[in-house]
């Protein structure tokens, strides 16, 4: 635990991002751009650059819980995102009605409900043994039955106008909600590499039994961390209805999949104890920017969902391959 109580050099860390694979991903996004202006001119302009950032950001935000618990270890993973961004939806909407007064209350509501919900995932994983694949998913299923009882299946309320400029609005053409996700980036990069509390969850995640060792209440310690998880997510919510402007049920079932594949593309090592947020949020540009070029080709939802899943399932194979030999 030695290597890992005291905060990396930053200088170190940028080298230690995700190398090949992070070129690589870039290099995909930048091959897909080109390929989109071939079947769509104007794919590449600026308006629609911006606009492929802006909902990139939705998934960035998300893809940051999922990848602190992937970080953490214990083959840890998240399958209540999407269920707890919905919810983070219909909560802030039935709160906010619309009026600029009430952000303050439903920003600490929305967050508030997914970090309860995120403990409750991460006690039944820490303190009751339960695997974070059957435990998320089953508490994603609550979840979704949760919003069906607080919205009656019909969800009330609106954004209003100043979360609706934050979530749409742009200045010098610039999204708004792009220059949050860089501060948000910026934050996180150095909370994880510069920070004690990131050195602590690389190495909770890179070897337990060492960080128990060095004094770190690790089950405690992975609960906490499905809390924060789940306080993103209600706060992705909160954003997402900012671009909606008024809400829908399941708004967060795209974000599932893609968060994951998005934090496994951008070098995150699925055992937990390395990776970036850096990569995820490449990770997140690179499936939003795939995701626009299968709208200019008009496939449907569910042959996009088909390539995440296929995509998640390659990425898996490639990793398992590259740890046995």
């Amino acid at each position: 635990m030695s290597n890992h109580a005291r905060p990396r050099p930053l200088l170190v860390t940028l080298r230690s991002l995700g190398g090949n694979q992070l070129a690589i991903a870039v290099a995909a996004i930048i091959a897909l751009f080109l390929f989109g202006e071939i079947i769509s001119p104007g794919f590449l302009s600026f308006g629609h650059l911006m606009s492929v950032l802006r909902l990139s950001v939705f998934l960035g935000i998300v893809a940051l819980g999922q990848c602190l618990v992937v970080m953490a270890g214990g083959e840890g993973i998240d399958l209540s995102v999407g269920s707890v961004l919905s919810l983070g939806v219909c909560v802030s909407s039935s709160l906010l009605l619309g009026k600029d007064s009430n952000i303050p209350a439903a920003l600490l509501a929305s967050l508030g409900a997914g970090f309860a919900i995120g403990m409750v995932n991460g006690a039944g994983i820490s303190y009751v043994g339960i695997p974070p694949l059957i435990m998320t998913l089953a508490m994603a299923s609550v979840v979704e039955g949760l919003s069906l009882i607080y919205t009656g299946g019909y969800p009330k309320g609106s954004a209003p106008p100043l979360l609706e400029a934050l979530g749409s609005g742009r200045i010098l053409d610039i999204p708004n909600i792009l220059v949050l996700w860089v501060v948000i980036i910026i934050a996180a990069t150095i909370i994880l590499f510069r920070k004690r509390w990131g050195a602590v969850l690389f190495g909770v995640g890179a070897n337990s039994l060492t960080a128990e060792l060095s004094g770190i209440n690790v089950k405690r310690f992975r609960m906490f961390v499905y809390g924060i998880s789940g306080a993103i997510s209600g706060l992705a919510g909160f954003f997402v209805l900012g671009y909606t402007g008024t809400p829908y049920l399941n708004l967060g079932a795209p974000y599932l999949m893609t968060s994951i594949a998005a934090v496994a593309i951008g070098g995150n090592s699925l055992a937990g104890g390395s990776g970036s947020y850096v990569g995820a949020a490449i990770g997140c540009i690179l499936l939003t920017t795939l995701s626009s070029i299968l709208v200019a080709l008009k496939t449907t939802e569910s042959i996009r969902q088909i390539v995440y899943g296929s995509l998640v399932f390659l990425i898996v194979v490639a990793y398992t391959r590259r740890r046995q030999d």
